[in-house]
């Protein structure tokens, strides 16, 4: 033999005896037959004659010990396979290049990892009926909310996503109702253990067990703050309208009265200012009447929230509070958006006011701006709209500010509770828990390790999947955020009079 040949042996099995296992660009060993077994079928190839492994010289053989791992342990290799675009023009160029070194095959490929996986699948699984028993447990606990989760299927799509783009409760309706389904879905396939599939039925193990495990954690922790609400209810309804009185009515009231009165010696227009400060007013104060009115009903509101906590989880009592967070915060989103339209508005006429000065018009067939002749009287007209528009932008713009302030710190609140959400319903705690406590179950990629007991050899280990790659969903909802809540891109969307609004929802 002029080249090296791989072979992979496993640990713990003593040579002597015939080997079976595979034979591609490698030997691969899976286990050791005494020389007194005779009567064995062959199965899984197309020649009967055995090979014998003959070592003439061993510099042309190369030994790499491997684990073989029970079924039952849901052990396996997994081998990363770097992300190349075999489609591209470089790749196609490189191909056509005869002066490249011609690539080596690597030393392990996919099909000798299916083989590491597979090399005791031959052996009869253990019988757990404990876990037979659990599974079915568990089909039978989800039969009611998966039951019920089919019930919201029923319901138009369209409808749905509407009422889900208002509430967020809505929403967390349906990413339990997700959950369930989920759940539901996956008890019969695992109960089926597959021998031939430990990678695949392994992460889909995984998977379950840790939407198990956030749904039941949810629960103890909503029940938990439920019991405390409902303990507490008057006590916090009591100290919620203080808050919603103090802040969102009678501070909102007193800084509209306060830009009214000529604030740090900023002179606004009398009349526009004063139009402004009595018609805000007015919807602070009819909204207060209304949140006064409802504040009566705040305990049973608390009570009912307690309730729904401790049936639903934390993530519905969040859901809920989120909601009502909004609800409070009527009055500020509709003065926003009206301080907005005007000052959006004012921003718009001085730009085509700024065309007429320099001669220029927009062309709405062409989408640019042109240049034009205007007449006198048109010029005139301009000059005299600027004037009124200089004067009165000041007032416009002081507005617009208090209540893009206030709308900010609604969004920002909006946010905070969104990602207390996310956080909740989709931690990959189980997954940590298998990091920590056995990462031959969390494999991302091999590496060959140098063991000197009791001599020098060669064993093909596991790398566990990196933190980065379990909080992968973490990492891009905080980019997602980070871009979304930049400083400099919202203080851009105030000067231009853009919307400001909370993340989209997915």
């Amino acid at each position: 033999m002029s080249s090296t040949t791989i072979i992979y042996w496993p640990l713990g099995v003593e040579p002597g005896g015939h080997c079976y296992g595979w034979r591609n660009s490698a030997l691969c060993v899976a286990t050791i037959a005494e020389n007194k077994t005779q009567n064995l079928e062959n199965l899984g190839s197309s020649q009967s004659n055995p090979f014998r492994l003959q070592f003439p010289s061993l510099q042309h053989f190369l030994v790499l010990y491997y684990s073989r791992h029970q079924v039952a342990s849901l052990r396996f290799y997994s081998l990363h396979a770097p992300h190349t675009a075999p489609h591209s023009r470089l790749f196609a160029s490189c191909r056509l290049d005869f002066t490249r070194q011609t690539r080596r095959v690597a030393a392990i490929n996919q099909a000798i990892v299916d083989q590491f996986n597979t090399a005791r699948s031959h052996e009869p699984l253990s019988s757990k009926p404990v876990s037979r028993y659990l599974f079915d447990t568990m089909e039978l606990v989800l039969y009611l909310p998966h039951a019920i989760s089919c019930i919201l299927d029923v319901f138009p799509q369209a409808l749905l996503e509407a009422l889900s783009a208002f509430s967020t409760t809505v929403q967390q309706i349906e990413v339990r109702s997700a959950q369930v389904s989920f759940l539901a879905q996956e008890v019969a396939p695992l109960r089926r253990h597959e021998p031939a599939s430990v990678p695949v039925y392994s992460r889909r193990y995984t998977h379950f067990f840790n939407t198990v495990w956030l749904i039941l954690n949810d629960i103890t922790i909503g029940v938990a703050f439920g019991s405390f609400l409902c303990d507490n209810n008057v006590g916090l309804a009591e100290i919620l309208n203080g808050i919603i009185h103090s802040f969102l009515i009678q501070w909102a009231r007193w800084a509209l009265h306060w830009l009214d009165s000529w604030p740090a010696g900023l002179k606004l227009n009398t009349e526009l200012s004063r139009f402004y400060s009595h018609a805000f007013s007015d919807v602070v104060g009819a909204w207060g009447v209304a949140l006064d009115t409802i504040s009566h009903q705040l305990p049973a509101i608390l009570f009912a929230c307690g309730i729904a906590s401790t049936v639903g989880g934390m993530t519905t009592a969040i859901a809920l509070l989120s909601d009502l967070a909004a609800l409070s915060t009527i009055h500020v989103t509709l003065c926003y958006h009206i301080s907005r339209t005007l000052y959006a508005r004012f921003l718009r006429t001085g730009g085509s006011l700024w065309n007429l000065f320099r001669g220029k018009r927009f062309n709405v067939l062409r989408n640019r701006t042109d240049t034009w002749e205007y007449d006198t009287d048109q010029l005139l007209f301009g000059t005299i709209l600027f004037t009124l528009l200089a004067f009165l932008f000041p007032t416009v713009l002081a507005y617009y500010i208090l209540f893009a302030l206030l709308r900010l710190g609604t969004i920002l609140f909006n946010a905070v509770l969104e990602t207390q959400l996310a956080f909740m319903n989709h931690f990959p705690l189980f997954a940590l828990m298998l990091r920590v406590k056995d990462p031959w179950r969390l494999p991302h990629d091999l590496y060959i390790f140098m063991q000197y007991k009791p001599e020098l050899h060669l064993v093909v280990q596991n790398k566990a999947t990196p933190l980065s790659i379990i909080f992968a969903q973490y990492i891009s909802l905080w980019r997602k955020l980070a871009a979304h809540y930049n400083p400099l891109r919202l203080l851009w969307l105030v000067l231009r009079g853009g919307t400001l609004g909370p993340i989209p929802r997915v």
